[in-house]
């Protein structure tokens, strides 16, 4: 659905993202700030009104005496489907304007799923959630779906991810539109958290930022002049492949050093693993198991905690490894924000501070100013970003143009 069916104009749009951006704010400062006459303001504002996009938010006392009416945006107006497909969990909830998610439910997947498997929970998961929500189908904006690696999408409609349900070739867009009577938007785990922390972040206000997200693997999605950037093939921000160490084990894609290979959580388990088979066998009372084989990140984390000197220092390296990357980004991009998410990058405050050292000391001092390194705070950031990939879409003035 269309939601700016109530006029043709390029203002319309430009206004519902100020007001998004901005509000609560008052027909005044809309006309002064983007200048735009007030006459036209008033009667965009009427309309948006009129359809309840936007709604009054109080007054405030103004320099005439008079006092000015509030806007902002209505929350509840429009919706988007957030869906996360992973390789071991699919993940769905309903989010409104503002960021704030519903109706949140997790599947687990078995080594027996199939995709088709997948769609078809997909399909009753979203009929339930609107059956439950009393929500209005055509105030269902669309679906916006976030999938590990690459898109990869063919002229034929076909994404190739790696491990990905049996299926090296899935026409995933086709059989989405075939269930699901909405709009489909399909990008990458980086992209969409991107866009999730542009609109409902730690990136608010930021015109140009990078996210980078550390799990099971790394990558980012990057935001210039408040757009996604996806480069060539749609495949910019793919920093899990630079390399860091000439000298570097070998990675899945081939070459040897990348900085996948240091910043993972399977990477990372395995140098904690060899760590402790070879000076560790004192502080295997700070592990919950003596068998170091079948140790999780969860465990390594408590050991940590615990006082572990040794896993203190993987994760040590483990950040300072990941500030090199960023540091490369950094010099790359010259964001404004830098945002560090995912199960490993947001692990533990150690990970930022690492982060941030590294970051300084390989600062070149002629650059500023630096860009802000936070952490991020969204819960279910894939499933939040790829409902705002379907909002961004809706709001987008480039579609427009």
């Amino acid at each position: 659905m269309n939601i700016v069916h109530v006029g043709k104009e390029l203002n319309i749009k430009k206004v519902i993202k100020f007001v998004r951006e901005r509000g609560p704010i008052s027909r005044k400062e809309i006309s002064e700030e983007m200048d735009i006459p007030q006459p036209t303001i008033t009667r965009i504002i009427e309309q948006l009104l009129q359809v309840g996009l936007i709604k009054e938010m109080g007054t405030v006392p103004s320099s005439r005496g008079r006092r000015q009416v509030l806007l902002g945006l209505n929350a509840k107006c429009y919706f988007s489907i957030g869906l996360e497909i992973g390789r071991t969990t699919v993940k769905s909830a309903l989010v409104d304007l503002e960021g704030n998610q519903t109706n949140f439910a997790v599947r687990q997947s078995s080594k027996q799923d199939r995709i088709e498997d997948i769609i078809r929970y997909l399909k009753e998961r979203v009929e339930q959630l609107i059956q439950e929500e009393g929500i209005d189908p055509s105030h269902v904006l669309g679906v916006g779906v976030g999938i590990p690696g690459w898109l990869n999408e063919t002229e034929e409609g076909y994404i190739s991810p790696s491990n990905f349900y049996g299926q090296t070739k899935i026409p995933l867009r086709s059989l989405l539109e075939e269930a699901l009577p909405y709009p489909i938007v399909i990008d990458n785990n980086a992209n969409v958290a991107a866009l999730a922390e542009k609109w409902f972040g730690k990136g608010r206000g930021s015109t140009d930022l990078v996210y980078i997200h550390a799990e099971m693997g790394i990558g980012s999605g990057i935001i210039i002049r408040d757009t996604l950037y996806r480069g060539l093939s749609g495949k910019a921000g793919e920093i899990a492949h630079t390399t860091v160490d000439i000298f570097g084990e070998l990675c899945s894609c081939g070459n040897y050093g990348c900085l996948e290979t240091l910043v993972s959580i399977p990477r990372v388990l395995e140098r904690m693993k060899k760590t402790l088979k070879l000076e560790g066998r004192d502080e295997l009372h700070y592990f919950e198991s003596e068998d170091i084989e079948a140790m999780n990140f969860e465990e390594m984390l408590s050991a940590y905690r615990k006082g572990s000197i040794l896993a203190r220092r993987v994760l040590e390296d483990t950040g300072k490894y990941l500030g090199i990357g960023i540091a490369n980004v950094i010099q790359h991009f010259a964001p404004e924000t830098i945002i560090v998410g995912g199960k490993l990058g947001t692990c533990d405050p150690i990970m930022l501070e690492q982060i941030k050292a590294t970051v300084l000391a390989r600062d070149i001092k002629i650059f500023a100013p630096k860009p802000a390194i936070v952490a991020s705070e969204l819960k279910e950031v894939i499933v939040l970003g790829a409902a705002a990939q379907v909002i961004d879409d809706a709001f987008s003035l480039y579609s427009l143009l």
